[in-house]
């Protein structure tokens, strides 16, 4: 079974806990439109679409989107996350992504890191 993961991933760090978690790929639709400069209005499919001509059927709209900018600022989203990966995979001393799917031994939780150091100080000052 191949598992994809997708919503909320925002950056390569986001794909690489997802990767860790167990996923095979990713889907990153919404960080692709932001990079787009989409503004989130939600009218992608409704009435005449996307006020900045992103997504749209509208040929009045459509021409307020450069193809050519819109194609680099997509290349240099996804050579940056490319980057990134690399620089998290070489902190983790891994060669490829694929040493990297369900290495959730990796990951830890904010929340509990934080929680457990203050425990393990308030026992040591009560132990002091």
């Amino acid at each position: 079974m191949t598992l994809i993961v997708s919503g909320g991933l925002r950056s390569a760090w986001d794909v690489a806990k997802a990767i860790a978690l167990g996923a095979d790929g990713a889907v990153i639709g919404t960080a692709e439109i932001v990079a787009l400069e989409c503004i989130r209005c939600g009218n992608c499919e409704s009435g005449r679409g996307c006020p900045r001509g992103i997504a749209t059927t509208d040929p009045e709209l459509g021409v307020a989107f450069d193809v050519d900018w819109g194609s680099r600022r997509i290349i240099n989203l996804f050579n940056s996350w490319c980057i990134q990966l690399q620089e998290i995979l070489w902190r983790l001393g891994m060669k490829s992504v694929r040493e990297l799917v369900g290495r959730n031994d990796l990951l830890s939780h904010r929340d509990y890191v934080r929680k457990t150091s203050r425990l393990r100080a308030g026992k040591k000052a009560a132990a002091g």
